[in-house]
């Protein structure tokens, strides 16, 4: 190692490290001025003459694409961390809705480009933030690096826990300072440009665009249709557990069962209760309660759309007994039977 190098700025160690080892050695020392002083790092780099603006343009990029994979390796290493290490913090249904996501995630062929398609999608949406914002006249090179660099905060995906609340809130104040810094807008301005225009703008397009999104999403990823039936066929079994346990409960305390599952929210989650009385039917199942008399009662779930918000068919009644298929059905027995009829298994 040239002994100069360590006295480099960040900065300008990055920016003139000619070799893959001279990369790595200004890596995390670059992050690091990146994330606890981007004021100095932003003022800097306006102020760093730099000859070769294509080279310097490649580095941020592939500066955003390293730490978008790291991203991606911490998200996917948590997700079978969850499935295989805490099943007794979670519910049952919860711990099988997480081992359906993890044994299909693979599956899909746009896996690997999410972090390239999250950094598009972010660079677009903060260009038209700073043109509606800061004016139309603004050259967009500026906001390019600081989406590039504020990917120095997916480093706090690390931390357990709580790294994803740390790294949402430092990207977002090095959006804000970059953009300041990089256009010498206020403060105000700045955050407008860069998070409540970028935010407006997506919420605007996923709920105005709604099914058409929806239905452009499953073109491309077709396996997020079988992801989201097999979530929702674990939670309508969850729910109809719950609902036959709760009205069990009334019975005991009343002498006869509810005629609505809607008064059952002393016995079950509210959130398992709107999800069987909602008529926007969220969970993708329909569920259909009626009593014959004080003694007896019926329950089912259907999917909203079979073979595509879900595919079974749920019954129980009184017997205090979840089946497939109506009355005649066979008894599910735990949750394990749901999950080997999803896999196949």
């Amino acid at each position: 190692m040239d002994p100069g190098e360590e006295k480099k700025h960040p900065l300008q160690a990055w920016d003139e490290a000619a070799t893959f080892g001279a990369s790595v050695r200004a890596f995390l020392p670059f992050c690091g001025q990146i994330l606890f002083r981007p004021v100095d790092f932003f003022r800097q780099f306006s102020l760093a003459g730099h000859a070769d603006i294509k080279r310097r343009l490649i580095r941020a990029v592939a500066f955003a694409l390293i730490l978008g994979y790291i991203k991606l390796f911490l998200d996917v290493t948590s997700l079978y961390w969850f499935k295989y290490f805490s099943k007794g913090i979670f519910p049952v249904s919860g711990s099988l809705q997480l081992s359906t996501l993890s044994s299909t995630i693979f599956t899909s062929p746009f896996l690997l480009l999410r972090p390239l398609l999250v950094f598009a999608v972010s660079v677009v949406l903060v260009a038209t933030g700073i043109k509606l914002i800061l004016g139309m006249d603004r050259a967009l090179i500026g906001a390019f690096f600081v989406i590039c660099y504020r990917s120095a905060a997916d480093l706090f995906y690390c931390v357990p826990l709580v790294g994803g609340v740390f790294a949402l809130a430092w990207s977002v104040a090095i959006i804000i300072i970059g953009l300041r810094e990089s256009y010498k807008a206020g403060f105000l301005r700045s955050i407008a440009a860069g998070i409540v225009m970028p935010v407006t703008l997506l919420v605007f397009i996923l709920v105005g665009m709604g099914p058409a999104l929806n239905r452009t999403i499953i073109s491309f990823y077709p396996e997020m249709k079988m992801q989201m039936a097999s979530i929702n066929d674990v939670t309508a079994y969850a729910t109809m557990s719950s609902i036959v346990a709760a009205a069990g409960d009334y019975k005991r305390d009343l002498g006869f069962y509810p005629a609505h599952p809607g008064v059952l929210r002393k016995y079950a989650s509210d959130s398992i209760i709107d999800d069987a009385v909602s008529p926007r039917h969220p969970g993708g199942y329909i569920y259909q309660y009626s009593r014959p008399d004080d003694q007896h009662y019926r329950l089912e779930a259907r999917p909203k759309e079979p073979d595509v918000t879900g595919r079974f068919i749920f019954y129980a009644d009184e017997s205090g007994q979840v089946r497939f298929n109506g009355p005649d059905g066979p008894v599910i027995k735990d949750m394990r039977e749901v999950e080997e009829r999803i896999t196949g298994k």
